[in-house]
């Protein structure tokens, strides 16, 4: 188990190859988040909910393995899917760095390319930027603020 990070294209596909993709294990990604707190990348914000099933109409059993849903009920669960995306994808207008939870959890949150410049910003203008891979003890760090460097100039990523 760990973080599976993809980088997002504009049209909101995964991209494909290894340079659109970077991995930390379960745990080494809280050490790299805390690092990227250190440096002024992220931003503590209370993790989203997602819509309860009850405002749409549904029911844990709607979606049960086998279901065929009446049209309506697909509808409402059309409806859900598409709700509880939007959650996934928002951000703020002028983000000041990544929320936290968005590298916390691998549930989907897409970090935006704003975002992700708002981080480098931080950790460009830090006086020990240069010591990141000394402070993390991984020599990935480069390679990781690389990956992002990239990922800002896509869409984005998103972590599974």
């Amino acid at each position: 188990m760990g973080y599976d990070i993809y980088i997002q294209g504009g049209d909101g596909k995964l991209l494909a190859g290894d340079e659109n993709s970077f991995r930390f294990g379960y745990f080494r990604m809280p050490e790299v988040v805390a690092l990227m707190g250190h440096f002024g990348m992220v931003v503590e914000r209370p993790l989203p909910s997602a819509p309860p099933l009850s405002a749409y109409g549904l029911t844990q059993q709607d979606f049960k393995s086998g279901a065929q849903p009446d049209p309506a009920t697909a509808n409402h669960i059309a409806e859900y899917r598409a709700a509880c995306q939007a959650v996934r994808d928002a951000a703020e207008s002028v983000p000041t760095g990544i929320p936290a939870y968005k590298l916390r959890y691998n549930d989907g949150f897409l970090t935006t390319g704003a975002e992700i410049r708002a981080a480098l910003a931080a950790y460009d203008a830090h006086p020990q930027a240069d010591l990141g891979e000394v402070l993390l003890d991984d020599p990935r760090w480069p390679r990781w603020t690389a990956f992002l460097r990239r990922a800002q100039t896509h869409g984005g990523f998103r972590i599974y």
